[in-house]
């Protein structure tokens, strides 16, 4: 489920950060380096951010810890699942514009990459279905998990295919973020019942954020000052007044841990404004390198985004130890590309 361009696949080639430098082994005798390539290793601390969060919020602590670790699991097995299957659909414009990439330089095979891609998929809703029903004396057994684990498996596939390069990607790419955070959360609740207004608006507010951003991303790689770049910024930046107006739908719903009125929106807002800045300025410059600053931003952003909600509804630890995610991404970056 990257952010990627999806109208520039007759356009000349961009540089690719995944391209071996002067240092690097030869690349067929780096396997583990090509698949974290093709994973976007960096990105998987964002999903197991908002999964975390979603969870944490409702729960206030890790508990039940097997279905924590379970839905944490399903989570990164469903987003690398999109990750994969987004190259192997793009694997004849990668082998035009971005010619280093795994599968376009024939370091990982596009037939291995698809099993790999597709058994993810399905390990993603099978590990959901079965942290739905692990033992809890306190949260009984649930099929949400795996019904909110099918609906972000067929977005996925989806996006990856018929509609990434059509208007509607942004709005996909973004519901499959509203997905990934309900599927943390999903283990706590009925499929009958459902979800809490509050915690589908938060749901909401990042699925709204992830949109945006993949609006600017859309021509990251070749530069652009077509109107959706001001659009996707401030879609972004709606986004984030989403995040932070979720919790007044229900102020008495949890016991916060943090003011959810003025204080959290202000918490908000201070991690959601550097991005909609950095959008503002691609707009108007519209170079690549401008772009890509904002959309690399703007996913790693997801991480504070998420700690935010964390610290909201389980406290300063876990808002922290979701918060400490940005060190390995933000590490990783510098080796392998995020968007």
């Amino acid at each position: 489920m990257p952010v990627t361009d999806a109208d520039d696949a007759t356009l000349p080639p961009a540089p690719d950060r995944d391209a071996p430098g002067p240092n690097h082994d030869a690349p067929r005798s780096r396997p583990l380096i090509a698949w974290g390539q093709l994973v976007r290793l960096p990105n998987v601390f964002t999903v197991l951010a908002d999964v975390a969060a979603a969870f944490l919020i409702v729960s206030q602590g890790p508990q039940p810890i097997g279905r924590f670790v379970a839905i944490l699991i399903a989570g990164v097995l469903l987003y690398w699942a999109g990750m994969i299957l987004n190259d192997v659909f793009d694997v004849d414009v990668d082998r035009r514009q971005r010619s280093a990439r795994p599968l376009a330089a024939g370091r990982i095979s596009v037939g291995l990459a698809k099993s790999v891609g597709y058994a993810m998929l399905v390990g993603g809703v099978v590990v959901a279905a079965i942290a739905g029903h692990l033992p809890s004396p306190d949260v009984p057994a649930t099929w949400l998990p795996a019904v909110v684990a099918v609906l972000l498996a067929v977005a996925v596939v989806v996006y990856d295919g018929p509609l990434k390069q059509t208007p509607l990607g942004p709005l996909v790419m973004g519901v499959c973020r509203v997905l990934s955070f309900l599927l943390g959360a999903s283990v706590h609740f009925d499929l009958t019942v459902g979800f809490p207004n509050w915690l589908t608006a938060f749901g909401l507010g990042m699925g709204v954020y992830v949109m945006g951003v993949t609006l600017i991303g859309r021509r990251e790689a070749i530069g652009d000052r077509a109107p959706h770049l001001l659009t996707g910024t401030i879609v972004t930046a709606l986004g984030g007044v989403i995040v932070a107006t979720a919790p007044r739908l229900d102020l008495a719903a949890k016991a916060w841990h943090f003011s959810p009125g003025p204080p959290f929106g202000l918490l908000v807002a201070m991690i959601v404004m550097p991005i909609v800045v950095r959008g503002f300025r691609a707009s108007r410059e519209g170079t690549p390198e401008s772009i890509q600053s904002a959309v690399r931003s703007g996913v790693l952003t997801i991480i504070p985004l998420a700690a935010a909600i964390a610290f909201l509804g389980a406290g300063a630890f876990w808002g922290l130890l979701v918060f400490a995610g940005v060190v390995p991404s933000l590490a990783l970056s510098r080796r392998f590309r995020v968007t």
